[in-house]
């Protein structure tokens, strides 16, 4: 079994246009902050800049790590304990 990780997404949409993919990530994001103030996510990379925005917008942490092949896995506030 290898060690590396593959990262894709588990339903292709109909649509080729990066647009709607990051606005689709962003979405369910900002869904999750809003109901738990919290969201921990696997996103493209193009969307770091966005998903610090709504960081900022909410007065709430954001972290990032570079998980490779153009994804990072995001935090955006405080994780529930």
């Amino acid at each position: 079994m290898s060690d590396k990780t593959e990262w894709g997404l588990v339903l292709a949409f109909d649509s080729d246009d990066a647009e709607f993919t990051r606005g689709f990530e962003a979405g369910q994001l900002w869904e999750r902050l809003e109901r738990d103030g919290y969201a921990g996510q696997l996103i493209h990379a193009e969307n770091a800049e966005m998903v610090m925005r709504m960081a900022e917008a909410k007065g709430l942490v954001f972290t990032a790590e570079d998980v490779g092949n153009g994804w990072m896995q995001v935090a955006v506030g405080r994780e529930p304990e």
